[in-house]
Protein backbone atom coordinates (compact mmCIF):
# COMPACT_ATOMS: atom_id res chain seq x y z
CA UNK A 1 0.00 0.00 0.00
CA UNK A 2 1.42 3.95 -0.64
CA UNK A 3 2.72 5.41 2.40
CA UNK A 4 1.17 8.53 1.15
CA UNK A 5 -2.38 7.59 1.42
CA UNK A 6 -4.50 8.69 4.48
CA UNK A 7 -5.50 6.77 6.77
CA UNK A 8 -9.52 7.69 6.31
CA UNK A 9 -8.44 5.78 2.12
CA UNK A 10 -6.46 3.54 2.59
CA UNK A 11 -8.96 0.25 3.08
CA UNK A 12 -10.65 2.05 0.15
CA UNK A 13 -7.00 1.91 -2.29
CA UNK A 14 -6.70 -1.13 -0.87
CA UNK A 15 -10.38 -2.41 -2.04
CA UNK A 16 -9.69 -0.45 -5.29
CA UNK A 17 -6.04 -1.84 -5.91
CA UNK A 18 -7.19 -5.39 -5.52
CA UNK A 19 -9.42 -4.97 -8.39
CA UNK A 20 -12.63 -5.74 -6.49
CA UNK A 21 -14.63 -2.63 -6.84
CA UNK A 22 -14.80 -0.01 -9.80
CA UNK A 23 -16.66 2.40 -7.65
CA UNK A 24 -13.60 2.16 -4.98
CA UNK A 25 -11.28 2.50 -8.03
CA UNK A 26 -12.84 6.27 -8.97
CA UNK A 27 -13.57 7.16 -5.50
CA UNK A 28 -9.99 6.42 -4.42
CA UNK A 29 -9.01 8.33 -7.84
CA UNK A 30 -10.43 11.06 -7.74
CA UNK A 31 -10.01 11.60 -4.29
CA UNK A 32 -5.97 11.96 -4.94
CA UNK A 33 -6.89 13.59 -7.56
CA UNK A 34 -8.50 16.66 -5.37
CA UNK A 35 -5.40 16.07 -2.69
CA UNK A 36 -7.21 13.82 -0.88
CA UNK A 37 -9.65 16.56 0.31
CA UNK A 38 -13.71 14.94 0.21
CA UNK A 39 -15.20 18.42 -0.51
CA UNK A 40 -13.30 19.32 -3.40
CA UNK A 41 -14.73 15.97 -5.04
CA UNK A 42 -18.06 17.97 -4.81
CA UNK A 43 -16.68 20.78 -6.62
CA UNK A 44 -15.01 19.28 -9.54
CA UNK A 45 -15.11 21.36 -12.65
CA UNK A 46 -12.87 19.24 -14.87
CA UNK A 47 -15.25 17.83 -17.60
CA UNK A 48 -12.29 16.62 -19.36
CA UNK A 49 -11.58 13.91 -16.76
CA UNK A 50 -12.82 10.77 -18.28
CA UNK A 51 -14.31 9.92 -14.86
CA UNK A 52 -16.29 13.18 -14.05
CA UNK A 53 -19.67 11.98 -15.40
CA UNK A 54 -19.27 8.67 -12.93
CA UNK A 55 -17.29 10.80 -9.99
CA UNK A 56 -18.33 9.91 -6.43
CA UNK A 57 -20.83 12.63 -4.49
CA UNK A 58 -21.75 14.17 -8.16
CA UNK A 59 -24.15 15.42 -6.50
CA UNK A 60 -23.23 18.31 -3.56
CA UNK A 61 -25.36 18.61 -0.82
CA UNK A 62 -27.47 21.28 -0.85
CA UNK A 63 -25.53 23.76 1.42
CA UNK A 64 -22.15 23.31 -0.07
CA UNK A 65 -24.86 23.95 -4.00
CA UNK A 66 -25.77 26.97 -1.70
CA UNK A 67 -21.88 28.20 -1.43
CA UNK A 68 -20.46 27.34 -4.73
CA UNK A 69 -23.51 29.14 -6.32
CA UNK A 70 -22.94 32.24 -4.20
CA UNK A 71 -19.58 32.60 -5.08
CA UNK A 72 -17.60 30.01 -3.31
CA UNK A 73 -14.09 29.21 -5.53
CA UNK A 74 -12.75 25.80 -4.51
CA UNK A 75 -9.93 25.42 -2.69
CA UNK A 76 -8.11 23.22 -5.00
CA UNK A 77 -4.18 23.76 -5.77
CA UNK A 78 -3.09 25.02 -8.60
CA UNK A 79 -2.20 22.18 -9.79
CA UNK A 80 -5.24 20.12 -9.29
CA UNK A 81 -7.00 19.11 -12.06
CA UNK A 82 -4.85 17.68 -13.88
CA UNK A 83 -4.49 14.46 -12.86
CA UNK A 84 -2.68 11.76 -14.03
CA UNK A 85 -4.98 9.20 -16.60
CA UNK A 86 -5.51 6.15 -15.28
CA UNK A 87 -3.33 4.01 -17.35
CA UNK A 88 -0.50 6.17 -16.59
CA UNK A 89 -1.21 5.92 -12.57
CA UNK A 90 -0.67 2.10 -13.11
CA UNK A 91 2.67 2.30 -15.13
CA UNK A 92 3.68 4.47 -11.42
CA UNK A 93 2.55 2.07 -8.93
Amino acid sequence: MRRDVPKRYQALYARAMQGKSRKAAMHSFCAECVGYVTTEIYLCTDPGCPLFPYRPRATAPPAMRNAVQNGAESTKSPKAGKCTPPAQTEALL
